[in-house]
């Protein structure tokens, strides 16, 4: 356990960062939303594994599979389904079959906005996001996922410190929309001084194209043996509901805050944690 001088100085860090990143939304006329933790849709990913559960029910009598949240996403869709437009949430969220690391905890948090626009603004808006919270004005360059020298662990090799990649290949969309021409996913990552800090993308709104990637989804994680998860009709029922182009970005907050205070291990920021 840390001594209460130094959680005290952790929970500075924390209070610093979420205030900077409530004024900067605020500024920009986004609204604060809550989203569920526990849910029947917790990820369709082959990639992530959500921590499972299983929810009894009394009344009416009856029990159902449920997992954690990966991540707010589909809670967040479907808002935006129901007619809200600029958002942002900061969640805890949840992985199963992690590695607790320097960069890693089964549970973390995660800041995730969305709001109407294209794929470079969101680009544009995250560098003024990261400038602002971590006061310091240096530009972020721009890499396309080539450029990057990304290798099969998702990792870039380039002597940049703090960078976007962009333009990532189309069997790496997720839920991201591709690109006018069909080459690329309009899809971006972010890393800082070592530590990967956000996906974000231009988000897919086309009903098919989403069904058809769940299924493909699906089936992955069925020859992986992972649990497979009902499609989510909810979401895309909302997601034919959102007009124009919109855009969405999910930032690890921890490392984030690692970043600013150059704290190498998330555990050094942390009051208390899974152990």
């Amino acid at each position: 356990m840390p001594s209460k001088q130094d959680m005290m100085r952790r929970l500075a860090m924390w209070q610093d960062v979420e205030d900077k990143i409530h004024a900067f939304f605020k500024a920009r006329g986004f609204v604060f939303v809550r989203t569920p933790l526990l849910t029947r849709h917790p990820g369709m990913e082959p990639n992530l594994d959500p921590i499972e559960t299983r929810v009894h029910i009394t009344n009416p009598s009856t029990e159902v599979s449920a997992g954690l949240i990966t991540s707010p996403e589909y809670a967040m869709k479907k808002l935006l389904g129901a007619g809200m437009e600029r958002i942002y949430t900061i969640t805890p969220v949840f992985r199963d079959k992690e590695s607790i690391g320097p960069h890693n905890l089964p549970e973390f948090s995660m800041l995730e906005w969305y709001a109407p626009g294209g794929y470079m603004d969101l680009v544009d808006e995250t560098e003024k996001l990261l400038q602002y919270v971590l006061e310091d004005d240096t530009q972020w360059a721009r890499l396309s996922y080539a450029d990057a020298g990304v290798d099969s662990f998702g990792d870039p090799h380039t002597d940049k410190k703090r960078f976007f990649v962009t333009e990532y290949p189309v069997d790496q969309a997720s839920l991201a929309r591709l690109s006018d021409d069909g080459s690329y996913a309009e899809r971006f990552e972010a890393f800082g001084d070592g530590l990967e800090l956000c996906n974000g993308f231009c988000e897919l709104t086309d009903v098919a194209e989403q069904r058809k990637r769940f299924e493909q989804e699906q089936e992955e994680r069925r020859q992986l043996g992972k649990t497979i998860f009902p499609i989510d009709e909810d979401l895309l029922k909302a997601l034919g509901q959102i007009k124009g182009s919109v855009y969405g970005n999910a930032l690890g907050l921890d490392r984030l805050i690692m970043l600013k205070y150059a704290e190498r291990d998330i555990r050094d920021i942390q009051l208390l944690y899974f152990c």
